[in-house]
């Protein structure tokens, strides 16, 4: 599974869906047409107009604008992200402080899942549903939600949970999440006719009651109604094809996906098997099912034109050897243990159902050992897919390995902001005593104070420690209102240039900050541009200079940068800038006209910069800062980039 890959696909099913979409509305176009045609003779207004090429234009183009313009407002009531969707269903955020050992372990894994993708942390919302069933729906991975409904909760075993939230991830990482939105909006559009004739017929039927059987304008209404309900009938039709046609072969891609998180198709396979088992199966009962069906882990209502491809195909892509018989589900009631889920945040012991579960870190040391003689192709092509189960042991270990207090900290909003807050503290006593005296002026009560009490609890850690907790900020600070954020925004650079300047860290948080403020107030903004690599070569070359000069500790940088480059495909390689041309001013420059480019451009320059870092067989919390800073810029998720203890303890 290839995150870039997929990006580009998006925009081609982008393409599709709009195709698809005029297909539809030049159906309906036709269909009141036709209804006009038959009711031409009892309609004075329309005998009087004469079928012309001209009159056919002007109704084409009413239809056609009525059924954009429903689209477009669908699509602007889902401006929101995830969380809108999931309230619609009638869901509510799981809160972190949940005493239920089944919703922290919901919590636990999505956090797991999201440490090891290089993605936020997104807020997870219970529906309160007996059928088994997921969803994850947002824009981007800034908006990002998780819906799971109780079934899920209670009738799947953690390996199982892992295997949908990591079905669900891939939908995230992969661009669906986009797609699917759009999806909604277009739906909507071309089946509102039908609600349209609905609301008539009900409209006459009760007013029938009040008029004299003389009058006979009311049947002429009602007839309107049973057409445009008719009409609005094929919209739906043509609504559930397009459906089918662009979500079954993704929902086939995300259970592969799903695999290559957990390494276990048994844990995915087993929740689709006890889906079959079950009496309520997936179904859902809320009446926004139907409008949001496409985004669902299985199909939430039985259709001719189902969303998704049926169990029993996926099952048997997962498990050949499966003998097509189904648990009985009714009987299942499982119960996480909550000694090891934890009623406090995560704890060490959270990890895999299956025997392959860790417990120290020395667990983690063998299984880096164990892919150290991978070739180096395998390395960069695993560095920038999505993540496996060895990120994913190293994201458990990595969160149980955060302070309690700081992690309670950052999964809620105003936390997170004491928490970014905190970071951003500079360790010299004048320093922070303007950044202090900021805090106080912009910031939100609490805040000050509590910044200042995390402050010590923040500095012994490591750089992956760092940039793991504001992953979990990231998630929490989602759940602000767009007057908060920018608020937050403000206060955040204020503190950065307190100081009057900006170091390596400070930058590769402004990123990630950034990055996530675009998604957030601006979720329509596209995620890659149309340019190709070719003409962004000084761009690149700015980047592998700089991971070159401050990433090789006195080494010389050339060989480095020439190998990165070299993976840019160019036999000759732009010469090394000097390092004055490799600050972060210039890095700044350079990523304004590197985001611009296409989704495999950006892999292919990722690639280069990775090339560029293990170049010298080691990886610092230098150069995993800057990738970190260039990935959020160029608004691409990056797993778990593993630096040596040594290394880590002088980047902290």
């Amino acid at each position: 599974m290839d995150f870039f890959g997929q990006q580009d696909r998006a925009k081609t099913n982008s393409k599709k869906l709009v195709a698809l979409f005029c297909f539809a509305v030049a159906a309906i176009i036709a269909a009141i047409f036709a209804l006009l045609s038959y009711l031409g003779e009892g309609i004075p207004e329309l005998e009087s107009r004469s079928w012309t090429p001209k009159f056919a234009l002007e109704v084409s183009i009413a239809i056609g604008a009525f059924i954009g313009l429903a689209t477009i407002m669908k699509i602007s009531q889902l401006k929101g992200g995830g969380k809108v969707v999931a309230e619609a269903l009638g869901g509510h955020k799981i809160n972190h402080q949940t005493q239920s050992p089944n919703h922290r372990r919901i919590l636990n894994v999505v956090s797991e899942m999201a440490i090891a993708s290089g993605t936020p942390v997104p807020p997870v919302y219970l529906i309160k549903e007996d059928g088994i069933n997921a969803f994850a729906a947002g824009f981007s991975p800034s908006d990002a939600v998780i819906g799971i409904t109780e079934g899920c909760s209670e009738k799947l075993n953690r390996e199982q949970l892992q295997g949908v939230v990591a079905h669900e991830f891939s939908h995230i990482l992969n661009g669906d999440m986009r797609l699917n939105i759009r999806l909604t909006g277009i739906i909507y559009g071309i089946t509102c006719l039908s609600e349209i004739g609905r609301t008539l017929m009900r409209a006459t039927r009760y007013s029938s009651h009040r008029r004299s059987k003389k009058n006979d304008g009311t049947a002429y209404i009602a007839m309107i109604g049973v057409a445009f309900f008719l009409i609005g009938m094929i919209g739906s039709v043509c609504g559930s094809l397009i459906r089918a046609a662009v979500s079954r072969q993704r929902e086939f891609l995300a259970d592969a996906a799903a695999v290559q998180f957990t390494r276990n198709p048994a844990g995915i396979a087993g929740a689709l098997k006890r889906i079959g088992g079950f009496t309520k199966g997936s179904g859902l009962k809320h009446s926004a099912t139907s409008e949001f069906s496409h985004l669902f882990f299985t199909s939430a209502l039985s259709s001719l034109f189902a969303t998704h491809p049926p169990l029993k195909d996926r099952i048997t892509r997962l498990d050949p050897h499966w003998k097509f018989s189904y648990p009985k589900t009714d009987q299942i009631e499982e119960k996480a243990d909550a000694q090891v889920e934890g009623i406090t945040p995560i704890v060490a012991t959270a990890s895999f159902s299956r025997s392959d579960q860790i417990n120290s870190p020395a667990d983690l040391s063998v299984h880096d050992s164990e892919t150290s003689h991978q070739p180096q192709k395998e390395k960069l092509k695993t560095a920038l897919d999505l993540p496996g189960e060895k990120e994913v042991k190293q994201a458990v270990h990595l969160l149980s390995s955060l302070p309690p207090e700081l992690l309670g900290l950052a999964r809620e909003p105003h936390g997170a902001c004491s928490v970014v807050s905190a970071v951003l503290l500079h360790s010299k006593d004048s320093v922070r005593e303007r950044q202090v005296s900021i805090l106080k002026s912009l910031g939100v009560a609490g805040v000050t104070e509590e910044s200042m009490h995390a402050k010590p609890k923040l500095d012994p850690l490591t750089c992956e420690q760092k940039l793991a907790l504001l992953e979990e900020c990231m998630g929490s600070l989602n759940e602000l209102s767009d007057v908060q954020l920018k608020k937050f925004r403000k206060l955040t650079e204020e503190l950065i240039i307190a100081d009057n300047e900006v170091d390596l860290f400070e930058w590769t948080l402004h990123k990630i900050i950034d990055d996530f403020m675009i998604r957030k107030l601006s979720p329509h903004t596209p995620l890659h541009g149309n340019v190709s690599l070719r003409r962004r070569l000084s761009e690149c070359s700015t980047a592998l200079g700089a991971l070159a000069h401050y990433g090789q500790e006195n080494k010389d940088p050339l060989p480095s940068y020439e190998k990165g480059f070299r993976a840019l495909n160019r036999k000759r390689p732009v010469s090394l800038p000097p390092i004055k041309k490799c600050g972060l001013e210039q890095l700044d420059k350079a990523l304004v006209r590197l985001t611009q480019m296409t989704p495999l451009a950006k892999r292919s320059f990722l690639e280069a910069c990775l090339k560029t870092i293990e170049h010298d067989g080691k990886k610092t919390g230098i150069e995993l800062q800057i990738l970190r800073g260039l990935a959020a810029a160029l608004s691409c998720p990056l797993r778990l980039f593993k630096i040596s203890d040594q290394e880590n303890s002088k980047s902290s």
